[in-house]
């Protein structure tokens, strides 16, 4: 990247938290989009604490999210997903990263776009089936089923829902630095758009 560059994205930077001070940003989307890597560099890159809503279900039980799975069920788990949800502050300064289906479940996505500014990792099949494969044993959706047509399935549910969130920002092959300039430039467009308003 070269100087022009850079200072270009630190100003980004300093916008976007200069408007989103105490207020979270979150990204929603399939799994194996990114969500994860994507929200620790950019809560890096904002000075924001990083908050992933999987991760921290599997602290509170003492279980990974597919043993929750296993040993309770989808309702269950989607259940403490909503608790979980229930309990983010609308003023907080974070990065947050949702499971594929917390936005799609219900009417969870009402209660996250109202939270802070939402961001759908967008992804083509092919790129998520690629991704997914990798460690489809951790993934309790994927378990014995034919991964193509599953996918498919999902994504015709769950794009419509996807699609609510404020911002779009497609998945290609980038790397991920490459990924979250892509997001920290489509947040700066987002806002200046409401500014000229």
């Amino acid at each position: 990247m070269n100087k022009n560059n850079t200072l270009k994205l630190d100003e980004i930077k300093s916008y976007i938290n200069s408007k989103l001070n105490k207020k979270p940003i979150i990204l929603v989307g399939m799994m194996g989009v990114g969500k994860s890597a994507i929200g620790k560099l950019l809560a890096n890159d904002l000075n924001k604490n990083f908050y992933d809503i999987d991760t921290s279900i599997e602290k509170t039980y003492n279980l990974k999210v597919h043993e929750i799975f296993e040993l309770y069920g989808e309702e269950k788990f989607r259940e403490l997903e909503y608790k979980e949800i229930k309990n983010i502050k609308k003023d907080c300064n974070l990065i947050i990263a949702t499971g594929g289906g917390a936005f799609a479940f219900k009417n969870n996505y009402k209660i996250i776009n109202k939270i802070g500014l939402t961001i759908w990792i967008k992804a083509e099949k092919n790129v998520i089936i690629k991704r997914v494969s990798k460690n489809i044993n951790k993934r309790p959706l994927l378990k014995n089923k034919n991964l193509s047509n599953h996918i498919n399935n999902l994504l015709k549910d769950r794009n419509p829902l996807y699609a609510k969130a404020h911002i779009h920002v497609e998945s290609l092959n980038e790397t991920k630095i490459k990924m979250k300039n892509k997001v920290l430039v489509s947040i700066n467009n987002y806002l200046k758009v409401f500014e000229d308003d």
